[in-house]
């Protein structure tokens, strides 16, 4: 899958009771707190310099739970006080305010993203960016990003330029049920004679374990949808939520100067070792989330004491709360402009460009808070102040942008849609020399005619997959699933394959089912994400590599039982899953094959595929006017280890090495662009309509390693 999902995402900036930045002028002057500033600008800093330079502060993501944390602190506090002191909460009011902060800026940033996403981004992305800009538009992204994170097809893709808004939508969802929980505290105190207060805190004290339980869990068995799911987050509001009750209950004894400074010390301490010490490997949130928590309580809790070594100085440098006044703005206009500069630039931003990027989005960020942020919660035109009108407007300001980013997304699919269909008639006309065909190492094949064809099109190679898809085991699943194709007990004595693997064997399957349309096999697969056929350990994280050991488990027994009725068992697979070194990775293949061919079964190895650090078809988007040429890596780039499973075979008898490389590279490039046929539909995963056109190559090839095709 992936490089882990937390390095593309930030954190929602928290609120005091008027939100991000500043104090709300509406509120007494006592929802003023330095040291919550200060975090705040501690937080955003962290975040933006991580996505800038994540080499240097590998684990600034850690300023979400920042955040977090002080939102529930805030809003808890602001929601308690109006409970105890007029019986009820406004719920109406209280999301109107909201609204009136937090959307207009919002909002902005994402239409001033459409408009990049029109003007500057391949139409490659355009499908899944507007996608998100309408999750990022409804407030559901991180639910989104969620349910990508467990799909396979998705998993691999690049992030948006919205992506962020995760966190916001995780707050947002916060904001709808947190009040609920207070309604529902005052309800019940009111027919129990007990204090709002003491229900309250123990509703929330509930619903916080629970959380705190599900991020434990989901974030062991299931890291990357954990990453973004509310129900994962929301302890981290409830533990500011509890701070604000018990700071407010009554006969708390004062904490004396010199603890709270050096408790003030150590919470912002640990959270800087946090910053610098966790990395994109560190399971989050999960265990791993409970220091930056519990330091930033720590340092809300210490307040902002005064004497000689008091951060309270530090609180007051004017870059800190200046930083705080602007972090939601900042926040907001922080990540698209790191994600679309390149697609500026046509090159990936340098350091210069990136300092650069930070003061732009600094003054971005300084223009909003003037003239959008702070009049839209301070003015009285067009009565804002008003919640039935905050509120109708919010809902139509998302309606009319839903609108734009629903449309882009509808005519993205049927860009998509176009395109699927004129490849599939490019195709199925069979032009000489199309993909592999111009490869051919015994017969020279060119056709101009295809040297202006790239079938499926950049923007609709990430659907060109291998069906049917319910045959592939998934990253999150671990039950066999007995995929055959032809007739098993044909009279003919038609030679039955099986084919195993992970991913990159699944790319092989439209060769095979080609084979088998054909009549030259039959055919069954046993096939799971990131799980090649080896002995030994993936390197896939939590589920995923405990799901493939049991995957595992499983295939063993399944093969040998196959045996009598197999031909042979063709296997290939992604090395980068494979643990250890190159020797290592080598004898744990063969390990695996050793039953099976020790059962009589030929064992046939097929190379692996070469392997791409850009999206190919992002590279065709932006310079296929110039050549597709300008799209290949050289063929050291593309394969890093070319031996091991060579070197495997060399210690299996029975055993066959099938190399393929021939038919992706030439001349010491690897084309994204063969024949016409675009290859890659990702970084490392071949297109179904290149592999379709190797089938009569690969079948020479089979035949010549004893297959009797």
């Amino acid at each position: 899958m992936t490089t882990p999902v937390r390095d593309h995402a930030g954190p929602a900036p928290a609120r005091t009771a008027g939100g991000a930045g500043a104090t709300d002028r509406s509120t007494p002057r006592r929802s003023f707190r330095p040291e919550v500033q200060a975090l705040r600008a501690l937080a955003v800093g962290m975040v933006v310099l991580f996505h800038l330079w994540p080499g240097r502060v590998p684990g600034g993501y850690v300023g979400v739970d920042v955040f977090f944390v002080i939102s529930g602190f805030l809003i808890t506090g602001h929601l308690l006080r109006e409970a105890e002191a007029t019986g009820r909460v406004r719920l109406g009011r209280f999301w109107a305010r909201r609204a009136r902060r937090l959307l207009p800026a919002a909002y902005l940033v994402l239409a001033a993203t459409v408009v990049a996403t029109l003007l500057l981004a391949p139409h490659s992305l355009w499908q899944q960016w507007f996608r998100e800009t309408l999750g990022a538009t409804l407030y559901v992204e991180n639910w989104v990003l969620a349910a990508d994170a467990v799909d396979y097809l998705a998993a691999d893709a690049d992030p948006s330029p919205v992506q962020h808004y995760w966190s916001l939508s995780t707050e947002e969802q916060f904001y709808l049920v947190w009040p609920l929980l207070v309604v529902a505290a005052a309800a019940v105190a009111a027919r129990t004679g007990r204090t709002t207060r003491r229900t309250t805190g123990v509703l929330l004290a509930v619903a916080t374990l629970a959380s705190f339980a599900a991020s434990l869990w989901l974030t062991a068995t299931d890291p990357a949808p954990a990453y973004f799911a509310t129900t994962t987050r929301a302890w981290q509001f409830g533990a500011g939520a509890l701070l604000a009750l018990w700071l407010a209950r009554p006969g708390r004894r004062p904490v004396g100067d010199g603890v709270r400074v050096a408790a003030s010390w150590a919470g912002l301490a640990v959270l800087v070792a946090c910053a610098l010490g966790y990395d994109a490997g560190t399971p989050f949130p999960g265990t791993a989330a409970i220091a930056p928590v519990l330091a930033t309580v720590v340092v809300i809790a210490a307040g902002t004491p005064s004497g000689r070594l008091s951060p309270a100085g530090l609180f007051a440098w004017r870059p800190v709360p200046y930083a705080a006044e602007i972090s939601y703005s900042l926040y907001l206009w922080h990540w698209p402009a790191i994600v679309i500069l390149p697609f500026a630039l046509g090159h990936e931003a340098g350091l210069l460009e990136r300092a650069v990027l930070l003061v732009g989005v600094v003054l971005l960020a300084d223009l909003t808070k003037r003239f959008v942020e702070d009049p839209a919660r301070f003015s009285r035109r067009w009565d804002l102040h008003r919640t039935g009108r905050a509120l109708s407007l919010t809902v139509a300001g998302a309606a009319a942008l839903a609108l734009v980013a629903g449309g882009g997304l509808a005519v993205a699919k049927h860009r998509v849609q176009g395109q699927e269909e004129l490849a599939a008639s490019i195709v199925a006309d069979e032009p000489a020399c199309l993909g592999a065909a111009s490869m051919d190492p015994e017969q020279a094949c060119d056709n101009p005619e295809l040297d202006d064809v790239v079938v499926p099109a950049p923007e609709a190679v990430s659907q060109d997959v291998a069906e049917p898809t319910d045959c592939f085991v998934d990253s999150d699943e671990s039950a066999l699933e007995d995929c055959t194709f032809g007739p098993v007990d044909d009279d003919d004595d038609v030679p039955h394959v099986v084919l195993v693997g992970d991913s990159h064997a699944r790319a092989m399957m439209p060769a095979f089912r080609e084979m088998v349309d054909q009549g030259r096999i039959s055919l069954s697969v046993q096939l799971k994400s990131s799980c090649a056929w080896s002995a030994g350990p993936t390197d896939a994280d939590g589920e995923r590599a405990r799901t493939c050991e049991r995957w595992k488990d499983q295939l063993e027994p399944w093969l040998e039982r196959q045996a009598p009725r197999t031909d042979a068992v063709v296997t290939t697979g992604y090395l980068d899953y494979l643990s250890g070194d190159a020797a290592e990775q080598a004898d744990d293949l063969a390990e695996a094959w050793e039953p099976v061919a020790d059962a009589g079964v030929p064992i046939v190895a097929l190379s692996d595929n070469p392997q791409h650090d850009e999206e190919p078809s992002l590279c065709l988007d932006r310079t296929f006017r110039n050549g597709p040429e300008q799209c290949g890596v050289t063929e050291k780039q593309a394969f890093p280890d070319t031996q091991v499973y060579e070197d495997a075979v060399a210690e299996v008898p029975g055993a066959s090495y099938v190399d393929l490389t021939e038919l992706y590279c030439q001349d010491g490039t690897c084309p994204a662009v063969i024949g016409g046929v675009n290859v890659y539909r990702d970084t490392h995963h071949l297109t179904a309509t290149y592999t379709r056109t190797m089938t009569p190559y690969l079948e020479r090839e089979l035949r010549a390693a004893g297959l009797p095709l």
